[in-house]
């Protein structure tokens, strides 16, 4: 908007004013050329946003119309026309060097044609040294005006390519997951719907199967319930608490059913001076479903290893297990939403956690060997007021 305003009202106001200066100051032998030439610069600069492909020969035209009317006019006010126009040039030439050398062959020519109706005395000739000096430093800040202006210009088209990406990608998640969804109540609703036409057919009576239809009931409904969890945005007020405060109330959840299915939880490696803002009962679901996860992965009993360091001023948790660990071919798939290798399994625990995570700025990463165990590493930044 300020550059439309400065080539399109107040160039050729300028223009109009340095006409009117020549002739009221009987600067300029023939008036009548000066306005034709003026009428004709004020022309180019319009006719050059209309027919952007014939930009270089109305330029053209326009540079030897701005040079006749300097040299017609006998005026020094012809050199914010020159510095204008160059501005407007800058814009449409990439590279620092052709941008210099455009103005520096400009401004030489402003001051060929100024010492041509300048007196030869000392004075003069410095003035128009210092002028020429001057002019050349004007030159080079105004590239490097254009240049930041490329490159904020750059920077807000980049963040609008990733914002259309994200939202590419977000779209592609989401119809990902719907058809998921949708795969995975199909084979339920499948169930359901055969026993009752089979059971209608033969007029059966569908009491021995009542355990059957309410489990697929059930899983259709936790289904449901994650998937509902995994896409709807999480609203939280986060406040800061001690991860291994975090940790211990995990282990209080998860300890009595660990030791019933014949395992051991091991936390002996921790700091507790690791503060991080978080939602303390969204983190817990995440340690609580490794944990879980840990538990069942191990077929004969095992110890889960759980350790808290801080690495790089970073909280960094460690949750391992003994268990049959993970083929790299499926560790590359166990974050995507509904790949599970667990017969009753949605396929949505590590997706949830994954999000949980990165809302709160963190990280999840898995390791496994198979027949030797998996190790997730969970790194959340510090929560800068309590870090130590």
């Amino acid at each position: 908007m300020f550059f439309r305003l400065m080539y399109q009202i107040v160039l050729p106001i300028y223009v109009i004013f340095v006409i009117f200066s020549s002739i009221t100051l009987e600067r300029s032998q023939n008036n009548i050329l000066i306005i034709l030439l003026g009428i004709l610069f004020i022309t180019c600069n319009y006719l050059e946003r209309i027919y952007l492909r014939y930009f270089i020969y109305i330029s053209t035209i326009e540079i030897i119309a701005l040079l006749l009317f300097h040299f017609t006019t006998q005026l020094n006010w012809c050199y914010s026309i020159y510095i204008i126009l160059l501005s407007k040039f800058l814009f449409h030439i990439k590279g620092v060097v052709k941008g210099i050398f455009l103005g520096f062959v400009l401004i030489t020519f402003y001051t060929v044609i100024r010492i041509s109706y300048t007196p030869g005395n000392s004075y003069s000739i410095l003035a128009i040294g210092s002028d020429y000096l001057t002019s050349l430093a004007v030159v080079l800040i105004i590239q490097y005006i254009i240049e930041m202006e490329r490159k904020k210009n750059y920077l807000i088209e980049e963040k609008k390519r990733e914002e259309l990406h994200y939202k590419e990608e977000k779209n592609k998640l989401l119809a990902e997951m719907a058809a998921g969804l949708a795969h995975e109540i199909k084979n339920p609703l499948t169930i359901i719907q055969g026993f009752l036409q089979h059971s209608k057919e033969h007029d059966y009576n569908i009491q021995p199967w009542y355990d059957l239809i309410q489990g697929e009931v059930s899983r259709m409904n936790k289904l449901t319930v994650e998937f509902l969890q995994f896409s709807k945005p999480m609203v939280s007020l986060y406040q800061t608490y001690s991860i291994h405060e975090c940790l211990k109330k995990v282990i209080s959840l998860t300890e009595s059913k660990v030791i019933s299915s014949g395992h051991k939880i091991v936390y002996t490696e921790y700091n507790p001076h690791l503060f991080v803002s978080m939602d303390f009962d969204k983190i817990v679901q995440v340690f609580v479903n490794l944990i879980n996860n840990a538990m069942e992965s191990m077929v004969e009993n095992g110890d889960i290893t759980i350790r808290l360091l801080n690495v790089e001023n970073k909280a960094v948790v460690e949750v391992s297990d003994m268990g049959v660990g993970i083929r790299e071919t499926d560790l590359k798939k166990i974050f995507s939403p509904f790949y599970t290798t667990k017969s009753e399994g949605t396929g949505l625990g590590l997706s949830i956690c994954q999000k949980i995570i990165q809302d709160h700025g963190g990280t999840i990463d898995a390791t496994s060997i198979l027949k030797q165990g998996t190790s997730f590493t969970i790194c959340f930044p510090l929560d800068s007021v309590h870090e130590q």
